[in-house]
């Protein structure tokens, strides 16, 4: 009973993969502290305009696929993407980051800023149980 569960599965995985495909993203997460104390927090997925080159590295990911309607199929790497925004950003640090920091004093009193910002182009699939994130190298200007 549970080969034939683990075949219905794998089976199922297969289409979702072989209707999907890869998907090129930019990936934005940024992160802001005030004195110490993460005050705001942003992550988007965008749907890359370009093609990048220069794999950078490859991290994989174990997930569990949700159940879908066929509308919402299309949108799977997405929705995974966001369920699993902890591993995603794991994944993204070992890419750039930039940190930009300012501070000022007055009366005594130090007031201190940082912003944490990753953007990062990747490509995104599914093989077998993992989400699967191929990091592409950012171009220089």
């Amino acid at each position: 009973m549970l080969t034939h569960a683990l075949k219905n599965l794998s089976r199922s995985a297969f289409l979702l993969v072989g209707l999907l495909g890869a998907q090129d993203f930019v990936i934005s997460y940024a992160l802001q502290v005030h004195n110490g104390i993460a005050t705001h927090q942003s992550f988007g997925i965008a749907r890359a305009l370009k093609k990048y080159q220069g794999l950078r590295y490859r991290c994989e990911i174990p997930v569990d696929e949700p159940k879908l309607d066929s509308k919402q199929e299309l949108f799977l790497l997405d929705i995974l993407l966001k369920t699993y925004q902890n591993a995603v950003l794991d994944c993204l640090y070992k890419s750039e980051v930039r940190i930009e920091s300012n501070g000022f004093n007055t009366q005594m009193q130090n007031q201190n800023y940082a912003t944490l910002r990753i953007t990062t182009p990747l490509n995104a699939y599914l093989e077998g149980g993992l989400l699967v994130l191929e990091v592409y190298e950012k171009e220089r200007k």
